[in-house]
């Protein structure tokens, strides 16, 4: 990931909220941090984070990924 790119929404780049940052999770229990550090990414790097984790679910699951 380009930090250059990033804007700050108060995560770090394993997604934790740090002193300071605004609220972690929303009224009705929605986790923030996941959502800003999704934001903080470009498309690009979402989907590669995506398909990432489809791939590791996959792996658990005994199922063939193609890289």
């Amino acid at each position: 990931m380009n930090p250059n790119k990033r804007a700050d929404h108060g995560v770090d780049e394993e997604g934790h909220s740090y002193p300071g940052s605004e609220t972690a999770y929303s009224e009705d229990g929605v986790d923030l941090t996941v959502i800003r550090w999704m934001l903080s990414m470009t498309p690009e790097e979402r989907l590669e984070t995506l398909q990432n984790h489809i791939r590791s679910v996959m792996r658990i699951r005994g199922e063939e990924t193609s890289a």
